[in-house]
């Protein structure tokens, strides 16, 4: 993907449920289709990362009210950078974006350390009665 190209951009909405899931994976075939330039090593790391971070959503979100958790993931292509913005409508989470060191062998507990290893930044905030994350990761 060159800059004349432009950005590439795709969102997935759903309730928090495993075929959520299914549906991220479905974007990021159609982001990377749109996208070829992102190199493979940074197209694995990133999409990683998301993943993980859409599956604590969907495993570890809890309602605020009746009916499921509402989530949004939000990819970008933009060279040389990779973007993503999850939110959900679930009660507040707090997590340490700093955790201690996890051995690698811990069955878990290990998807912060994992996605920090992934990208170039994290973060997590309350907005407008979402919990919001954003990663990005740039590529050479």
């Amino acid at each position: 993907m060159t800059a004349a190209e432009g950005a590439v951009e795709l969102r997935v909405d759903g309730p928090a449920e495993p075929g959520w899931l299914d549906e991220v994976h479905g974007a990021f075939e159609r982001l990377w289709g749109a996208a070829p330039g992102v190199p493979e090593l940074d197209r694995m790391r990133f999409e990683t990362a998301v993943i993980e971070i859409a599956t604590n959503i969907v495993r570890h979100t809890t309602p605020v009210g009746p009916g499921p958790v509402e989530a949004t993931v939000l990819l970008r292509a933009r060279a040389p950078r990779l973007e993503a913005e999850l939110s959900d409508t679930g009660a507040p989470v707090r997590v340490d974006l700093d955790p201690a060191p996890v051995d690698d062998l811990a069955e878990s507990g290990r998807g912060i350390a994992l996605v920090l290893r992934a990208v170039d930044s994290l973060s997590l905030a309350r907005e407008g009665g979402r919990n919001t994350w954003r990663l990005a990761r740039d590529w050479s």
